[in-house]
Formats: C-alpha cells, sequence, structure tokens
C-alpha cells in the first residue's frame, strides 16, 4: 500500500473498510477473492486474485479525479524479495450513490504473486 498512499495524497487508503466516521475522500482496498477475507500468508507458489480499489467521497468528480490518482499506483507496486509480480487492469466497477450522498468510483485488477 505504501505505492498507493503516496499517490493518493492527503487521503487515507484502507484495507476493506474505513473506521466509521473518516473524513472523505479516501480509499478503500479490497480482495474480490473468496468473499473478500484476509489471506495472512503467501501461498508455497504464491498468490493470484482480484483486487478493488475504491475512491469515496462527496461528489463523483472528486471521487473520478481521486481514483485516477491512486490507479498508476498499482502500475507501480512491487514484490516481495524472491517473487515476481503482474498486475493487470481488468475493468471498471459500477457502483450506486450512497443514501447519504456519498459517491465511488472503482476499478479491478488482476494480481499474480508468483515465486521465482
Amino acid at each position: 500500500m505504501p505505492a498507493i498512499k503516496v499517490l493518493a495524497g492527503s487521503a487515507g487508503v484502507y484495507w476493506t473498510l474505513a473506521p466509521q466516521g473518516t473524513a472523505r475522500p479516501y480509499c478503500v482496498l479490497q480482495s474480490q477473492d473468496q468473499g473478500g477475507i484476509s489471506t495472512p500468508r503467501l501461498g508455497s507458489l504464491g498468490w493470484s486474485g482480484l483486487i478493488t480499489v475504491k475512491a469515496i467521497a462527496d461528489s463523483l468528480q472528486a471521487a473520478e479525479t481521486l481514483l485516477a490518482l491512486v490507479a498508476p499506483a498499482m502500475d507501480g507496486l512491487s514484490a516481495p524479495a524472491s517473487y515476481d509480480l503482474s498486475v493487470r487492469f481488468v475493468r471498471p466497477l459500477a457502483l450506486p450513490v450512497d443514501e447519504d450522498g456519498v459517491w465511488q468510483a472503482g476499478l479491478i485488477w488482476e494480481v499474480i504473486l508468483e515465486r521465482e
């Protein structure tokens, strides 16, 4: 997440869910595999799956602007020692407006981490 935090500027970046009351705008990263559960360790051969980055803001324009800043960070992710990493954009994520006027924009990537 450090590469994404740099591009997100002052916006927070959270895994799965931001704490209640977090000031907008912010980003949430979520795994789309196995119901989004956390995987605390890599398998012996690595890991692959879909990752969603969502930008949450008070307007659609603000959410899209934040997401546009964060999206290039996916290309800048680096692998842990002795692993190869590939990241491929899959598609945008369609998200409805929240009842409270909270706007979201999202993108999905396929991430493959393989042992060298």
